[in-house]
């Protein structure tokens, strides 16, 4: 069963024990009156270099949905939505669409008040040259957290965060967009100029000194100019649609920078028994299974990640997934069972929630992404076939499948997405191989499926991807309960929320206008134009 109300009044806690920044601006509004906030007059007036750098770890946290808030931010939406999963909770029904605003509005509470008052502060109190490497990496998690949040929604407050004013206005997408690549161009510039410079050193989460293949502050600093370029080059492929020329050359010159090449460039999130997993303390609510979807690809390709992924059913010991968009009564037939389909791999659920990391971004993705650039045409160093071959391999290797030989005979393998029959008597998703084909529209559909699997179990991601390129083939819903997206399409955004309208109205109010339609789950967002 759902632990929603336990949640609610764990995030509440959070909160307010919680840095009083945090606090102040859950009660005052979520973007508002940063500044005034930021110097209150009866504690700290500026900070040491030691105070900015133990804001970080809240904020790369939080900015995870870190806490029991991941349910609500991402399980019940993203996650299903990219159909890694699908919805097996009676009582839960935003897996057919239904936008459920005071749920989702946990991923903007996230966003504004649990992570960016730390991040702005760091940003604030370390530029100038002040302290020039904590200002680079606090820049380049500021797009990492803003990138998703504007792919939920759309327009969101940016450019005003920190405005003193009643009002902080959205900004358009395409605006967010061109300023976030302007940020990574020039933070992974000041960090490359500084790059032995202090860090963060014990205070980062994901890449302090002695972790991974960090040995030093240097190397350390060296996997975040990795992981800014990694990132800059996710945002040119998003925007590769609607601004080809521009996504050349933010991509070109990524890919120029140095991007993740090696596993010990993938980027996680530490945990601890206090701040878990997220994604693992939800897993074991059975609000969702593997999904049919997954099924059909993991198991039609013999893929060595499908017991990293998935645990065999317990009924049947077989790896078994169920539709997306079903209805009760549906969930309740025997075959749609919680014991009848696929849980997650138990590193991913409650028993290991303090031990396993929270992952954040993997090399495998930049090896796919600059598959695709080279299927582009534009220079990524290499062919579209060899970046493909090794994203798979570098997935596998993340994932602990290091045999070789296993590794080569699934990128050369001829076999075929699997029909998984079952209560629906589902077809198999779709007809390709693993083994690169020889036309370009088949290719550019095994890339992008190999990346939407590389990025599990990360479905904001995925969700963002298969809004923006229609791959991987994915099944229709069985069931929509939303009128605007009807069970054979692809939901959009989620709609402006009701939770900053109470508080930021006028700027609600004019969002629609730079959104480009009406606030429907269906309207588009700017870079979806395939």
């Amino acid at each position: 069963m759902t632990k929603m109300k336990f949640y609610k009044k764990s995030l509440l806690k959070s909160i307010t024990g919680s840095l009083i920044i945090l606090s102040v601006l859950a009660l005052s509004g979520c973007t508002k009156n940063f500044d005034e906030i930021n110097t209150d007059p009866t504690r700290l007036t500026s900070l040491t270099p030691g105070d900015i750098k133990s804001l970080f770890p809240n904020a790369e946290y939080a900015g995870l949905y870190g806490g029991w808030s991941y349910q609500t931010s991402q399980g019940l939406f993203a996650d299903q939505y990219a159909q890694y999963f699908a919805g097996t909770q009676t009582a839960f029904d935003s897996h057919r669409y239904v936008i459920h605003q005071s749920w989702v509005k946990d991923q903007f509470v996230n966003t504004y008040v649990n992570t960016m008052p730390s991040l702005y502060t760091i940003i604030q109190e370390s530029k100038d040259g002040k302290a020039p490497v904590l200002n680079a990496i606090a820049r380049i998690w500021k797009v990492f957290i803003i990138h998703s949040t504007t792919d939920y929604y759309g327009p969101i407050p940016y450019s005003k965060i920190g405005a003193d004013s009643t009002v902080i206005q959205y900004d358009a997408q395409k605006d967010i967009y061109f300023d976030m690549l302007n940020e990574l161009a020039e933070a992974t510039a000041d960090l490359q100029a500084n790059i032995d410079a202090p860090n963060y050193a014990e205070k980062d989460l994901i890449y302090r000194p002695g972790k991974s293949g960090a040995a030093s502050t240097e190397d350390a600093n060296r996997q975040w100019l990795k992981f800014g370029n990694t990132l800059r080059l996710r945002l040119a492929l998003r925007i590769s649609q609607v601004e080809p020329a521009k996504a050349q050359t933010e991509a070109e010159a990524a890919v120029a920078g140095g991007v993740m090449t090696d596993v010990n460039d993938d980027a996680y999130c530490d945990v601890n028994d206090a701040n878990f997993n997220a994604f693992g303390i939800q897993s074991g609510w059975n609000e969702f299974r593997m999904s049919q979807t997954m099924e059909s690809y993991l198991v039609g390709w013999n893929d060595p990640r499908l017991s990293k992924y998935f645990q065999p059913a317990v009924n049947t010991g077989l790896y078994k997934g169920v539709r997306n968009g079903m209805v009760p009564a549906e969930q309740q037939a025997a075959a749609n069972s919680y014991d009848n389909a696929s849980n997650v791999n138990v590193r991913l659920t409650p028993d290991d929630f303090g031990i396993t990391p929270m992952n954040v971004m993997y090399s495998a993705e930049a090896y796919l992404l600059r598959a695709e650039g080279a299927l582009n045409g534009w220079n990524m160093g290499g062919t579209a076939a060899e970046f493909y071959a090794k994203g798979i391999e570098n997935s596998m290797k993340t994932w602990g499948v290091t045999d070789d030989a296993a590794i080569q005979a699934y990128i050369n393998g001829v076999s075929l997405p699997s029909a998984p029959g079952g209560y629906f008597n589902t077809p198999a998703v779709t007809d390709i191989p693993v083994k690169f084909a020889a036309d370009e529209p088949t290719q550019r559909q095994q890339i992008l499926t190999q990346k939407w699997l590389a990025l599990y179990p990360d479905g904001h991601e995925a969700w963002a991807e298969a809004r923006r390129s229609n791959f991987p083939v994915l099944y229709p819903l069985i069931h929509s309960d939303n009128p605007d997206v009807p069970a054979n399409t692809m939901i959009s955004r989620i709609t402006f929320l009701d939770y900053d309208r109470a508080r930021n109205t006028a700027a609600v109010e004019a969002a629609p206008a730079l959104l480009g339609g009406p606030d429907k789950a269906s309207t588009h967002l700017w870079w979806d134009v395939d």
